[in-house]
């Protein structure tokens, strides 16, 4: 009785509401994603049925991103696992989507809906698995798509003619979300050379056509060029040795190196199957590699500037530069009050802009004759103001205060900010730390899910 109330709620009737509800998902993907792109649409036809086969893993985003770049209705074959949630139920029920339990008794009554679907004309979805045989073996990630094919080839003879489109999708993951999204459809696969004669194993006939698929899977359009996989896989090994390499050093007496540490087949044959299926996830994976590695690329730098300056390993030079950087900031900023309208002036005329062309002579004399010129114009206020006594002695801080802005500023950039950077090394050190056991975490869970997807323990 649960099997034919699960196979009462898979049937995909087409809701009159289907275009309302599509408006709204373009609508809001136009706020996540800057675009949805849809290249070779013309090779669907407008009208007839036809199977999607997707080289990518099916996520409910995916199944919404179909529904608002194709515009015929589409049905998506999708897990039930990712229709978990009243609204997400109500959504996919609406769109006609077909649930399913990949391991479960319904598995056959989906892809009999589906197979209805297609008898009335109509458009299915079918995202690329990865499912052990009875074997134990895997299966080819596009045996379900030609499980539906097979079945529609033996309920009508004739039915070759049923075409079957590959379609590839560059999502942006993780920081580049928010990009554009583009869909690639490929030419239609053959359905006669993999399915014909009648006669024969069904099963052989599933596997030729999942592996003809596969084929065009290993050609998707966004892959990454070999060259790239190359160095992503040096790159990934490189920070699986710097993380070993750190962990050892923390144990004593550890006297093993990294020095013969290689990265294992089974993560560049799972990096492979990723710039097939998911190559947005790899670009993901470039980008963290990148950032992290930029990172560490300026946090090596401003170690080496430390390092270099040997006074601070002098403690009482150390505390009397950072007393002055402290006491001192009054005083500079009372000097860059009293010196900003010269220095802006000094800077709209150009006069702070360095020309070998221009005689340093006469630039000098210039910047010494606008800067004395307000020392007179600020004097005569002050003396309007507040009389001849506050004036005077204004005065004379105009040039001290003017010569210890000048100090101040070497100070910061030669000093202040070299002790800044002693104190926050030991910060970033461990920020770049939690970076790579992040990435090291989220790599090592795709592996495992590949593992599992396989049948390999781990």
């Amino acid at each position: 009785m649960e099997t034919t109330g699960r196979e009462s709620d898979i049937q995909p009737h087409t809701e009159s509401g289907y275009k309302v509800l599509r408006a709204l998902v373009r609508g809001w993907f136009g706020v996540v994603f800057s675009r949805i792109r849809l290249l070779r649409a013309e090779l669907l036809p407008d009208s007839g049925a036809a199977i999607l086969v997707i080289s990518h893993p099916a996520s409910f985003l995916d199944a919404l991103i179909l529904v608002a770049a194709f515009k015929r209705q589409i049905h998506c074959l999708l897990s039930r696992d990712l229709m978990r949630g009243i609204l997400r139920g109500l959504i996919a029920r609406r769109l006609g989507m077909i649930p399913y339990d990949p391991a479960g008794l319904d598995r056959q009554a989906a892809l009999r809906a589906a197979g209805e679907a297609l008898e009335n004309h109509r458009v299915v979805v079918v995202f690329a698995d990865q499912r052990k045989g009875k074997s134990g073996g895997p299966l080819p990630i596009a045996t379900t798509a030609a499980t539906l094919a097979l079945q529609i080839v033996l309920r009508h003879s004739g039915a070759y003619n049923l075409p079957l489109f590959p379609v590839h999708i560059c999502l942006p993951i993780g920081p580049a979300r928010g990009g554009e999204v583009v869909l690639y459809v490929d030419a239609p696969v053959p359905l006669g050379e993999s399915l014909a004669p009648r006669e024969g194993d069904p099963a052989a006939k599933v596997r030729k056509l999942a592996e003809t698929v596969e084929q065009n899977f290993q050609a998707n359009a966004f892959r990454l060029h070999d060259g790239d996989i190359k160095n992503l896989l040096v790159d990934l090994e490189e920070i699986l040795r710097t993380d070993l390499a750190e962990d050892w050093a923390e144990r004593p007496n550890w006297k093993q190196n990294t020095e013969g540490f290689k990265l294992s087949e089974f993560v560049a044959d799972w990096v492979g199957q990723l710039n097939s299926l998911n190559p947005g996830r790899l670009v993901a994976l470039r980008h963290e590699l990148t950032r992290y590695r930029e990172e560490r690329r300026r946090w090596s730098l401003q170690r080496f500037e430390v390092e270099g300056a040997t006074w601070l390993e002098s403690l009482p030079r150390r505390f009397w530069l950072w007393l002055e950087s402290l006491a001192g900031f009054p005083v500079a900023l009372y000097g860059l009050l009293n010196h900003l309208a010269a220095g802006a002036t000094l800077f709209w005329g150009g006069l702070l802009k360095k020309d070998s062309g221009r005689d340093s002579r006469a630039l000098w004399g210039w910047r010494a004759l606008v800067v004395l010129g307000f020392y007179v114009a600020q004097v005569l206020l002050c003396a309007h103001l507040l009389g001849r006594a506050a004036a005077g002695y204004y005065a004379l801080t105009l040039p001290v205060t003017g010569a210890y802005l000048w100090r101040y500023g070497w100070l910061v950039r030669n000093r202040t900010r070299l002790l800044l950077l002693s104190v926050a090394l030991g910060r970033s050190s461990d920020k770049l730390a939690q970076a790579r056991k992040r990435f090291i975490e989220d790599l090592n869970l795709g592996r495992d899910a590949y593992a599992d997807a396989l049948g390999v323990p781990h």
